[in-house]
């Protein structure tokens, strides 16, 4: 198994199509993205894998909500999509250079322009598709846009950094200033 695709209905799919009954199998194959797949697909695939909620502490919490969102209509006006891309930083001039490799999610807005997440709940952009992006290089602080390369994760990747990064999205409402 060298890659799986996720379904907008949560399920971890095979090549041929059929589905994948142990997630955890699954975790080094290469991630393609169904047609119709959202963060609402992403959501319910910690549903029907109840085994993923152990890898991350993010996610039982996201499971357990998913029940209590709206079931549909969760796409704020002006969002175009979510991208999920990879980053290949390299840091440290004059210091010790070092180099860093990490995930972002990041919003799509018309026209193409790429923005912040975190003023968004994370039920406010369950049905907002979801795309793998160009894989980004970052050198001493200034975006390299010659090259375009694809971004190529594995399941585990896929997983910890979308999780990752919805942690940091939004603010719970209990905590959201009002005017």
């Amino acid at each position: 198994m060298n890659d799986v695709i996720l379904s907008a209905d949560g399920m971890i799919l095979e090549q041929q199509g059929g589905q994948i009954a142990d997630a955890l199998r699954a975790l080094g194959a290469r991630v393609s993205l169904g047609q119709g797949y959202c963060l609402r697909s992403f959501m319910r695939m910690l549903a029907a894998y109840p085994v993923l909620t152990r890898l991350s502490d993010f996610a039982p919490e996201f499971a357990a909500q998913l029940e209590t969102w709206p079931k549909d209509g969760c796409r704020p006006a002006g969002l175009e999509s979510l991208e999920f891309s990879r980053v290949v930083e390299m840091i440290g001039h004059p210091g010790p250079a070092r180099l860093e490799i990490y995930h972002v999610l990041r919003g799509r807005v018309g026209g193409g322009e790429d923005v912040e997440l975190k003023s968004w709940q994370v039920e406010m952009l369950l049905d907002v598709p979801l795309a793998l992006g160009p894989l980004k290089h970052v050198v001493f602080g200034d975006r390299v846009a010659q090259f375009t390369f694809e971004t190529v994760c594995n399941l585990f990747e896929f997983y910890q950094g979308v999780l990752w990064q919805l942690a940091f999205h939004g603010t719970p409402r209990e905590c959201a200033l009002r005017r």
